[in-house]
């Protein structure tokens, strides 16, 4: 019980782990968006504020003194500046400037008007540059130019010269550009940053989460072997003497009882195949490794059981690992395929593995099928879902597969049923060959 609550709450942490870690990177990818996304919008209002700054700069100089409004062009950056029409004709320029202004502009020049009485700046991805337009009228040249705290609104006079509806000003957007530019391979850098980050995090925490699984199953194996060598120390001296006591019983009971006593004697030799398991499990598991075929020796260890059993195969492999141990794994994989319903159809499949120098060994059924949440711990010494199984089976042949650097997964069927998949390394001096 202890164990299986230990198991909920590592899903419970593990749970928690990574959804606060899932959360946390949302949190902050979304912090670092309205970071750059902020800075982004003061560029822009820079951007705007360095454009109005040129507009009062330029605008003195248009009409009475055209050589300071040069001078003010260059030190600002200012390519071109015009007056232009309602209508987007050009009526009066210095530098490098449109004709006629776009329809695009000239079509938004109420809208401009109505709506602002500033101007609007633009970057032009085309050409790299600025486009300032403001919509004027003579009401906002007069406030523009004269202080009315100096002058007097009425003894102000209109010039002869109409003044002209857009001022269109365009400057060099190179730094502006440059600045986005900067803000948008920052943006990118800081989000993969954050992410590698938390890659890295989440490595370390799943790193961790594993060797504490592996320290805390090799605790209990440190505790299962001291509890398990005691106890088949404990177990084998009565069973001496049971097996001493039932040859005097079977001399001088009446025969009516040799029944009863054959009973007693396979119980016996039951427990005492346990605790040679058990002795066997905790010994060397990898034992005194020898090269033989492999397709023959399942073949071998096939025909020792009554039950039909398919194997198919269509190469010779040749592995490296002690024969006794490789009986009690393939023994108890088919063991457990026949064992596992009425009519459970047990084939085994012997393929080259994915991987290379590999073989793949597949004991499949058509039985009941492995029940839900034992996957964790099918393989744990001890545990079984069966009524008269020890538990010690699997636990045993996986000991033994991984000794030899192989593997034991055991996985549904499609259809139903089990398939226990053993990979083991093939032996180098003997290549598998086709049959």
């Amino acid at each position: 019980m202890k164990k299986f609550s230990n198991s909920i709450v590592n899903g419970k942490e593990h749970l928690f782990v990574i959804s606060g870690l899932v959360i946390s990177y949302i949190l902050i990818i979304i912090f670092v968006l309205f970071l750059f996304n902020a800075l982004s919008e003061r560029e822009e209002l820079r951007l705007q504020m360095e454009a109005e700054q040129a507009f009062n700069s330029v605008f003195y100089y248009i009409k009475d003194d055209p050589v300071k409004a040069n001078d003010e062009l260059q030190s600002k950056g200012i390519l071109g500046v015009g007056v232009y029409s309602y209508t987007g004709t050009k009526v009066l320029s210095l530098g490098d400037v449109p004709n006629i202004l776009s329809k695009k502009i000239v079509d938004n020049f109420s809208t401009w008007g109505s709506k602002t009485t500033g101007g609007t700046a633009t970057y032009n991805y085309d050409n790299d540059t600025i486009e300032y337009i403001r919509f004027i009228n003579r009401l906002t040249v007069l406030w523009d130019v004269i202080d009315p705290t100096l002058v007097k609104l009425s003894d102000f006079k209109a010039p002869t010269v109409s003044f002209p509806d857009v001022l269109y000003i365009i400057m060099n957007g190179t730094s502006y550009k440059a600045m986005k530019t900067r803000l948008q391979m920052m943006q990118i850098l800081a989000i993969f940053v954050i992410t590698i980050l938390f890659i890295f995090v989440f490595r370390i925490y799943r790193n961790n989460r594993k060797y504490r699984i592996k320290l805390d199953s090799q605790r209990n194996l440190v505790n299962l072997g001291q509890a398990a060598r005691t106890l088949t120390h404990e177990i084998k001296n009565p069973l001496s003497s049971i097996n001493i006591q039932l040859a005097i019983l079977r001399v001088k009971v009446n025969p009516s009882y040799r029944s009863n006593l054959e009973i007693i004697q396979s119980e016996v030799d039951r427990i005492k195949i346990l605790t040679d398991k058990v002795s066997e499990f905790l010994h060397n598991p990898e034992g005194i490794p020898s090269e033989f075929e492999l397709v023959e020796f399942i073949q071998d260890i096939i025909s020792k059981f009554p039950s039909k059993i398919a194997l198919y195969s269509y190469s010779t492999f040749y592995v490296k690992m002690d024969k006794l141990r490789a009986r009690s794994v393939f023994e108890n994989l088919i063991k457990n395929a026949i064992e596992s319903g009425n009519n459970p159809e047990v084939e085994v499949i012997i393929k080259k593995g994915n991987k290379t120098k590999t073989v793949e060994i597949e004991v499949k059924d058509r039985g009941d099928g492995l029940p839900e949440g034992v996957k964790d711990k099918i393989y744990d010494p001890f545990f079984t879902t069966k009524t008269t199984g020890s538990g010690i089976g699997l636990s045993i042949t996986k000991q033994f597969v991984t000794a030899r650097g192989g593997s034991l997964n055991l996985f549904s069927r499609e259809g139903g049923g089990t398939v226990a998949q053993v990979i083991l390394p093939t032996s180098a001096n003997h290549p598998h060959r086709s049959r």
